[in-house]
């Protein structure tokens, strides 16, 4: 994997600053409870794992960009596999839209 430059990586925490602010609305905006069906457990675990893999990711991206680029103990990979799980969750979310449309 190629080194990342300053810059895309102020690009990149950017957006994982404003999908982690997407992740925390939804959610606070959910409601517990056991008696939910599949497809809710689902969509809220997603919510979950997605926010907790992008606030990691996040975290990394953040102090990488301190850090000099030569012999950094962060490798882009570190910030990617986390990035792309909360990415993926944040898609399933876009699908629990299409869902709700259904039902």
């Amino acid at each position: 994997m190629r080194q990342m430059p300053s810059s895309d990586m102020v690009s990149l925490i950017s957006f994982l600053a404003v999908l982690l602010i997407f992740f925390s609305i939804d959610v606070r905006s959910r409601n517990s409870s056991d008696t939910k069906p599949w497809h809710a457990h689902l969509f809220e675990w997603a919510s979950r794992i997605g926010g907790l893999a992008t606030a990691l990711a996040l975290t990394l991206g953040w102090v990488d960009l301190f850090l000099p680029d030569e012999d950094s103990p962060i490798h882009v990979a570190f910030v990617a596999v986390p990035g792309s799980v909360g990415v993926l969750c944040a898609i399933t979310l876009g699908l629990e839209m299409l869902w709700q449309q259904w039902d």
